[in-house]
């Protein structure tokens, strides 16, 4: 999939969109249950407002990229235009961070929907996805929100919303595992051709693939099926609260960490 953009203004680039898709049905491998404890009290405000206001801190730059700045340069964009999954180059340096609109019709940086949400307390790390399947459901956004392309809910507004699509589902699922000791990230690219998100949990030193928009019924959901094993995704950037990845080659990899992969910023909070 082609991300791409032009030049504006402070060497930023307002990028294609990453288009929408459906959800994946296909089966996932079985493995035993792994577990985590969680430190973290269980959170579970829908009334909490959630602060997503940020910079990016972009490796081989010495000047941060600011929320206003990316706000600034997509206010210049139609609604509908505005509503895509923006990928930014800035200072002469290419795909640094995204950027997506939320709930309040605003661009954030991408890592900023990851707000240290749990909605509650639990070892099982198949817990948070059985979770999603049972509670929320897939909609694509042009459905929910009058035509416009692509809306992000924030991990908290993940749980609470009622529908969602893709980017909403691994947003949650990252951020829930994250709360239980996970190195997981929100992976973007394509899955059969069509845009997705998905995430990524690497756990012992191993990578799982869990597609978050699955609505399976099997009776057993201990399941983590390994990324290598997964057929038909296609990544090319990740994130999760802190990071930004972007991949360096244009070969397909079912692996998500190695020299094939470049963080290429850091996201400050506040």
């Amino acid at each position: 999939m082609l991300l791409a953009g032009v030049l504006l203004g402070m060497a930023l680039m307002l990028p294609e969109l990453i288009v929408q898709q459906q959800p994946s049905q296909q089966e996932k491998s079985i493995l035993k249950p792994l577990k985590r404890a969680s430190n973290r009290n269980p959170d579970t405000s829908q009334d909490t407002k959630d602060d997503q206001r940020g910079s990016v801190l972009v490796t081989g730059s010495s000047s941060p990229l600011t929320e206003s700045m990316v706000q600034q340069a997509v206010g210049k964009r139609s609604e509908q235009e505005s509503s895509y999954i923006s990928v930014w180059n800035w200072q002469g340096l290419e795909s640094v961070t995204a950027s997506a609109r939320g709930l309040d019709k605003l661009h954030h940086f991408a890592n900023s929907y990851l707000v240290g949400f749990q909605p509650f307390e639990t070892k099982d790390l198949w817990v948070p996805l059985y979770t999603l399947a049972i509670r929320k459901e897939y909609q694509y956004d042009h459905l929910q929100y009058a035509g416009l392309a692509d809306i992000w809910q924030t991990s908290r507004q993940a749980y609470y919303q009622k529908r969602g699509d893709c980017e909403d589902h691994a947003i949650l699922l990252a951020d829930w595992l994250i709360n239980l000791g996970v190195d997981a990230r929100v992976a973007l690219g394509t899955h059969k051709g069509e845009g997705h998100a998905w995430v990524v949990a690497i756990v012992n030193n191993t990578e799982y693939l869990l597609e978050a928009t699955s609505k399976r019924r099997q009776s057993n959901w201990q399941a983590m099926p390994l990324a290598a094993l997964a057929e038909g995704y296609e990544v090319e950037f990740q994130f999760n609260r802190d990071f930004f990845w972007a991949k360096t080659t244009s070969a397909p990899t079912r692996s998500y960490r190695g020299k094939h992969w470049i963080r290429k910023s850091q996201f400050i909070r506040g």
